[in-house]
């Protein structure tokens, strides 16, 4: 019976293989506002496993919502319609 250790790895691997699949899709890409929105999404999962408290969570959804409000942000029907495309 495999140990819990193992199976985090073994998910780990996975979501670091979908990852990495992904990456490749998103390269492919020719519209750089789409590509900056999925850099944007891979920044925020991959700090949300180094949040230190409730006071920075608080800050990055606050820099989340600032990102929106400027206009750094594609709505999801240019997502669908862009993965319509792979």
């Amino acid at each position: 019976m495999p140990s819990q250790y193992e199976k985090k790895k073994a998910m780990l691997s996975t979501v670091e293989e979908e990852k990495n699949e992904l990456a490749i899709k998103v390269l492919s890409l020719k519209d750089k506002t789409l590509v900056h929105a999925f850099n944007v999404i891979f920044d925020d999962l991959t700090s949300t496993a180094k949040k230190t408290g409730k006071a920075q969570y608080n800050k990055e959804i606050d820099a989340a919502v600032k990102r929106v409000r400027n206009g750094k942000s594609v709505s999801n029907d240019q997502v669908m319609n862009e993965m319509e495309q792979w």
